[in-house]
């Protein structure tokens, strides 16, 4: 009989159900910096443009990108090896890192998260094989009270959103505890819930596909710009799509495919 760990069971609920939930093994202290460092890095995107109503009048608010660009603890994040070994077994062994945005849940204030929405945007159509994951991590507890996410099981595998009825009648709220995984295939239609509690709830959520899919961000460039080092691991390497951007000239493709290149 074949041995299955933890990684297959959760690839095998995925596959299925659509969604899965994966302990992180993360501490209780870097968990916290995590939260701080959120909190931090969306101030500066606001200082960034100015003003906060700028995010508002595009619905981007309460939203934190290319988190890793601005605090190298979230690329220990988007790398961690139980996410990383999950996606392999899910999608395939070459991978990208589509997006990485941190995410603040507020109680007093609308959520444009809380619509139901697939994470790779836009696409209304399916695949007889697995494209992408997205990876809530969460950073609190994702409770009834707070607003967990609510999903839609089966839609990964149908083109259309179904009617409000269906919806209504076989969403499902996912409590996930915080420094766990909410990994769902990015296919699934799924939503923020209202938050009702206190406290704010915060996650930060990755999109991680087949590599012939467009980043969101050009994570190299932005890198670079924010004079953050470049990874040396070449897996990490082409994670981040250092590999599969494309190649400024005909001399720059070739120099790619040289050896101990």
């Amino acid at each position: 009989m074949p041995q299955f760990d933890d990684i297959d069971e959760a690839a095998g609920e995925l596959r299925i159900n659509g969604y899965t939930i994966l302990n992180s093994g993360f501490s209780s202290s870097f968990l916290d910096s995590l939260k701080n460092g959120l909190d931090n890095v969306y101030a500066e995107q606001i200082k960034e443009l100015g003003c906060e109503s700028a995010l508002l009048s595009i619905n981007d608010a309460d939203i934190a990108r290319c988190m890793f660009a601005y605090d190298s603890n979230y690329l220990n994040v988007a790398t961690t090896e139980p996410l990383m070994e999950l996606a392999r077994r899910f999608i395939g062994s070459q991978l990208v890192l589509m997006m990485q945005n941190g995410i603040l849940n507020r109680p007093d204030r609308e959520n444009y998260q809380a619509k139901w929405h697939r994470d790779l945007n836009y696409e209304h159509w399916t695949s007889s094989k697995p494209l992408a994951i997205n990876a809530l991590l969460c950073l609190d507890d994702f409770t009834f009270e707070n607003g967990a996410t609510y999903v839609l099981p089966g839609t990964q595998h149908v083109a259309p959103f179904p009617t409000d009825a269906f919806a209504r009648k076989h969403e499902r709220q996912i409590a996930a505890p915080a420094g766990s995984f909410l990994i769902l295939d990015a296919m699934m239609f799924h939503r923020a819930g209202i938050n009702r509690s206190g406290s704010v709830r915060r996650a930060v959520n990755h999109v991680i596909g087949l590599p012939f899919m467009a980043q969101q961000v050009d994570l190299p460039s932005a890198l670079a710009r924010r004079g953050m080092p470049e990874p040396t691991d070449p897996g990490i390497r082409n994670y981040l799509g250092y590999r599969w951007s494309p190649a400024a000239d005909a001399l720059d493709w070739r120099a790619r495919r040289l050896p101990n290149k």
